[in-house]
C-alpha cells in the first residue's frame, strides 16, 4: 500500500509536569488511509500524546499538525473532521445510547442518520434505550465507538478502544476499521496489545517512558 498525504505530523513534541518529561521529543508522520498503531505499556505517554493532538492539554515544546493545521491554533477546525474514543468513556449518566447517537447526528448535520445508527446498533449489539449509568465499561466503549464512526471522520483517534470488549465485538470493530481505511479514513490506534497492533496496523510506533523507541512497518 502506498501513502502520500500526511494527516498527522508531530515534531519534537514534549510534555513536562514539574520539569519531568511525560512525553519527550517525539516525532511522527502518519499518512492518509493508514491504520497506525501507537503501542506501549500503561504510563508510556500514549494518552498524553493524544491529548496534545486534540488540544486538551498544551505541549511544553514541539509542534503537532493535523490536516496541515496547527493543533493548538486551529483546533476548532481540526475537530470538525476528527472522531475520538477516549480510554475512559464518560457521558451524562441519564442519557441513553440512542440519545447520544441522535445528538451526534444532529450536531454533525448528518442526513439519513437513523439507517446508519440502526446498522451500528445491530453490528455492535447495543441496547439503544438503556441509560449510560446502567452500562458496563465495554458497552460504554461500544457507544463511544459508534458515536465516533457516525460522523465519518477523516481521522479517527482510538485510545485503547478494545478494553472491555468481548472478542466477537473486537473482531467486528477491526473489520469496520479495515474497511474505513480502504475508503481513505486514517486511523490512529493506541494500544498496549501487541497482537492487536500486529494483526491490524500498517505501521506502528513503539513508545516507552515518553520516548519513541522505533517505528516499524507491519503490513
Amino acid at each position: 500500500m502506498f501513502f502520500v498525504t500526511a494527516i498527522i505530523e508531530i515534531e519534537g513534541l514534549t510534555k513536562q509536569y514539574n520539569k519531568v518529561s511525560v512525553v519527550n521529543q517525539i516525532s511522527l508522520k502518519i499518512n492518509e488511509g493508514e491504520i497506525f498503531g501507537f503501542i506501549g505499556p500503561n504510563g508510556a505517554g500514549k494518552s498524553t500524546t493524544i491529548k496534545m493532538l486534540l488540544n486538551f492539554i498544551f505541549p511544553t515544546e514541539g509542534t503537532a499538525k493535523i490536516f496541515g493545521k496547527d493543533c493548538v491554533n486551529e483546533s476548532v477546525e481540526i475537530k470538525k473532521e476528527v472522531g475520538y474514543v477516549s480510554s475512559d468513556v464518560r457521558y451524562y449518566q441519564g442519557m441513553t445510547s440512542m440519545d447520544i447517537f441522535k445528538y451526534t447526528a444532529a450536531f454533525h448535520h448528518l442526513s439519513n442518520s437513523q439507517r446508519i445508527i440502526d446498522k451500528y446498533i445491530q453490528l455492535f449489539e447495543i441496547e439503544p434505550h438503556k441509560k449510560i449509568e446502567k452500562l458496563s465499561l465495554g458497552n460504554k466503549k461500544k457507544v463511544a465507538i459508534v458515536a465516533a464512526l457516525l460522523q465519518e471522520p477523516k481521522l479517527l483517534i482510538l485510545d485503547e478502544p478494545t478494553n472491555g470488549l468481548d472478542p466477537m465485538i473486537q473482531h467486528r470493530l477491526f473489520d469496520v476499521l479495515e474497511q474505513k481505511s480502504q475508503e481513505g479514513m486514517t486511523i490512529f490506534l493506541s494500544s498496549h496489545d501487541l497482537h492487536e497492533i500486529q494483526a491490524h496496523c500498517h505501521r506502528a510506533a513503539f513508545i516507552k517512558n515518553g520516548e519513541i523507541l522505533a517505528v516499524e512497518t507491519i503490513n
